[in-house]
């Protein structure tokens, strides 16, 4: 808590810096206390203190896992929570993006519970699928095939997607607060691991599993207090939010597919214990871009409200990078002993982590570009951009894992977003962004 505290506090003090500079003043308890009043640097900083106790959180939870279970296990259990996350993504239907965009148009109850519902629904029916193509076709998670850890496996699909558009219902709602408790609750998943430790790699799910079950609980208690939850279906919203759901749904299965299957591609290439150095690196390197993330997702949700997005992006763009330099500085010089918290086989992921950390600077820049797109509704070209780094992504990985091992997938990584800030840099001068 005291690491979350101290990345906290320095991240408001950078804001207030930004905000002097540009006003010419001075530093002021006031000016401080009356920036937080401000919208945009509010639910930012929820925003990143939610997506910073979730991934420290879950920093800890794989650091007790790699000691308590042994590499093989957490390999396949990498590939089974990447499972759970892809078919969670997948019955989104976009509808996370909606929420968010269209709330300010519509009766929000109408939007919320019409998004939560339908969610769920697909949910369950995608969970229901993936069983079935478990039983016959992926057999590397073959505990699968058996009915009692199949029907726990489907109650986690459903409830997390409900915590998904509950959390995503949060920032709709500019209430960021209640987002940031939502991953408090989700917290207890570390403590779990220990006794669930005789049931070998899934027990590992199953801390996850349990805790979502109760942060869905939680988190429904919380929107009901907000507003009223119902099974009523809004045809009108449907209708509205089409368009922008089905082309945002297909950009985000794009964009967060490659990182979801990886865990099962290298699985299947390289060997469970690969499989556990890549999850292990890339959850290092998440918390370098919890910065970019949380500021991308406030533009979106302050230009839904019709706040000025350039005054906005400049001072996001200003911020984000004075945090990212001494995070990739601590990453480099210090990476090798972060890694050996998980234990000294997990070392071997150090090169992966370096590349990855060193593209923090590209993938910032695609994060930022996103909002843009979505404000001004230019979801073909968003999902034109995603197909891009799909295809690029998946493919080179497939190309570089099989020569330099897991290093391939930071390979492949680098030049997908090099390719990518190419192309958003040429987009943003042809119209005039820049």
């Amino acid at each position: 808590m005291d690491r979350v505290y101290l990345i906290s506090d320095t991240y408001m003090k950078i804001l207030h810096i930004l905000d002097c500079i540009k006003e010419s003043s001075v530093f002021s308890t006031d000016h401080l206390f009356t920036s937080l009043k401000d919208p945009l640097y509010r639910n930012s900083v929820f925003l990143l203190l939610g997506r910073l106790l979730n991934v420290g959180v879950g920093f800890l939870f794989w650091l007790m896992a790699a000691r308590l279970y042994p590499t093989e296990e957490v390999g396949v259990a990498t590939a089974l929570i990447s499972s759970l996350g892809l078919i969670v993504f997948i019955s989104s239907l976009g509808f996370n993006f909606s929420l968010i965009r269209f709330i300010n148009m519509n009766i929000k109850e109408n939007v919320l519970s019409t998004s939560i519902v339908i969610t769920t629904i697909a949910s369950a029916f995608m969970a229901t699928i993936y069983l079935v193509i478990v039983n016959d076709v992926l057999h590397s998670i073959s505990l699968l095939q058996k009915s009692g850890y199949a029907f726990f496996f489907f109650i986690t699909v459903v409830t997390n997607s409900m915590f998904f558009m509950s959390g995503e219902a949060f920032k709709a709602l500019r209430d960021t607060k209640d987002f940031f408790m939502q991953n408090l609750v989700l917290s207890v998943r570390v403590p779990l691991l220990l006794p669930l430790v005789f049931l070998g790699n899934f027990g590992i799910f199953g801390a996850i599993g349990v805790t979502y079950i109760v942060s869905t609980i939680f988190s429904i208690y919380l929107l009901n207090r907000r507003t009223n939850i119902t099974a009523k279906i809004d045809k009108g919203y449907l209708k509205d939010s089409f368009t922008f759901s089905s082309g945002n749904y297909i950009s985000n299965l794009l964009y967060e597919s490659p990182s979801l299957i990886m865990p099962t591609i290298i699985l299947s290439l390289l060997g469970k214990e690969e499989a556990a150095l890549y999850y292990i690196a890339f959850s290092i390197s998440n918390l370098i871009w919890i910065a970019p993330m949380s500021m991308s997702t406030s533009l979106f949700i302050e230009g839904s409200y019709g706040e000025g997005l350039k005054r906005n992006l400049i001072r996001s763009g200003g911020a984000v990078l004075i945090l990212l330099i001494p995070s990739i500085i601590i990453i480099y010089f210090f990476g090798n002993t972060i890694l050996q918290l998980f234990g000294k086989d997990y070392v071997e992921s150090l090169s992966l982590l370096h590349v990855l950390a060193l593209s923090s600077f590209f993938v910032a820049l695609h994060n930022f570009f996103v909002p843009i797109l979505n404000l001004q509704m230019k979801v073909k070209e968003l999902i034109k951009l995603n197909f891009i780094r799909f295809s690029l992504l998946i493919g080179l990985s497939y190309i570089l894992l099989t020569p330099y091992d897991i290093l391939g997938f930071g390979y492949a990584w680098m030049i997908t977003y090099v390719i990518l800030t190419v192309i958003t840099l040429r987009i943003s001068r042809k119209e005039g962004w820049i």
